[in-house]
């Protein structure tokens, strides 16, 4: 009898402590059933956290709702999210950075893009004399050619910058023009032939690729360009937001933590790759290309394991960043790591 009650005791405590546990393990974030109002790159594979995120439920999952907003520029995006009509822009570290030395309080909240995603392309035929040669030989042959940036003012135009200076070549011996994204540049390049070359991002390479009308000269993906590009982590895209709104919704953060790495699993999981496929169906459109169907399968197959599946943060890439923009004059001051990342950041 003694054994019988001793082993009924040990359940009974065992089944309370389990029972006191099961809620503490089992607890998922949750927010107050508030709206993020996140950027997205239209006509491009963009944020696709949160496209994924909004699309599959995932913001709802822990009682928040994700609204996409439309920006064609990392840089207006920022601003965006400075003027409070944005909560979460994908931006660069220096142009975050900048804008904290403007008087800004924004922060560095996680990372959507860990590496690259920039590379030059020149159109088939303009003369690349030095082209064998690579970085940075190949970008002297852009001298006296004009050439499309994204932004005029972003960190696509000062990477050029730094290229052309480092073959040598005076930045004001080429002619910049703003181009918008990548499928307005490669028209530009290859159509219009109002530009030569173009620092952009895909599917352009993947439209390269296709139509065999352009090249890619430097491919900053690959760590080739700038030193910069040597470091993965220090040339990525974040997602920025203001200091106030992070800090001032604490369970809501953590809520689109949640939401964010639940996307990231689906989206790289490749039993999900077509319907991911089929999600971007009536947002993507590629005109002018032989299977167009194709290469926007081959574009996002090609982009989906480039995003962050924890948008951890590197501490010392973010600093490279800041060393590099202030080397090149990017910057006009440095901004110290824990000033630009925020504290609870993953």
């Amino acid at each position: 009898m003694h054994g019988i009650f001793a082993r009924c005791l040990a359940m009974a405590i065992m089944g309370l402590s389990l029972g006191m546990a099961a809620p503490a393990a089992a607890q998922a974030p949750r927010a107050n059933g508030e709206t993020i109002l996140i950027h997205h790159f239209k006509g491009s594979v963009g944020n696709m956290h949160a496209f994924v995120a909004a699309r599959k439920g995932f913001c709802e999952k822990y009682n928040f709702h994700c609204e996409l907003v439309s920006i064609p520029s990392a840089l207006t995006a920022v601003q965006a999210v400075v003027g409070g009509s944005l909560d979460i822009a994908q931006g660069g570290i220096e142009m975050t950075a900048s804008a904290i030395n403007a008087g800004s309080d924004l922060v560095i909240a996680g990372v959507s893009l860990p590496r690259a995603v920039l590379f030059v392309a020149a159109r088939s035929d303009v003369p690349l004399p030095h082209r064998a040669q690579g970085y940075p030989a190949v970008m002297g042959d852009l001298k006296g050619r004009t050439v499309g940036v994204p932004a005029r003012g972003a960190a696509g135009e000062v990477y050029l910058d730094v290229m052309l200076k480092d073959a040598g070549v005076d930045p004001k011996d080429v002619t910049v023009i703003g181009v918008g994204g990548p499928q307005t540049a490669y028209t530009s390049m290859v159509v219009g032939r109002q530009i030569d070359a173009a620092v952009t991002f895909s599917p352009a390479a993947e439209l390269c690729a296709a139509t065999k009308a352009c090249d890619i000269i430097v491919d900053m993906r690959k760590g080739e360009g700038p030193q910069l590009f040597r470091d993965e982590a220090a040339s990525g895209v974040m997602f920025v937001t203001r200091r106030e709104f992070a800090d001032g919704n604490p369970k809501l953060m953590a809520a689109y933590y949640a939401a964010m790495r639940d996307a990231a699993a689906w989206m790289q999981d490749p039993k999900n790759l077509d319907e991911l496929v089929s999600l971007y169906k009536s947002s993507l459109t590629v005109k002018g290309v032989p299977n167009p169907d194709q290469l926007v399968h081959d574009w996002i197959a090609n982009s989906v394991s480039k995003y962050s599946s924890d948008l951890h943060v590197n501490r010392e890439g973010i600093k490279t960043a800041i060393d590099f923009a202030v080397a090149h004059k990017m910057l006009d001051k440095p901004v110290d790591v824990s000033r630009i990342v925020w504290d609870k950041a993953p």
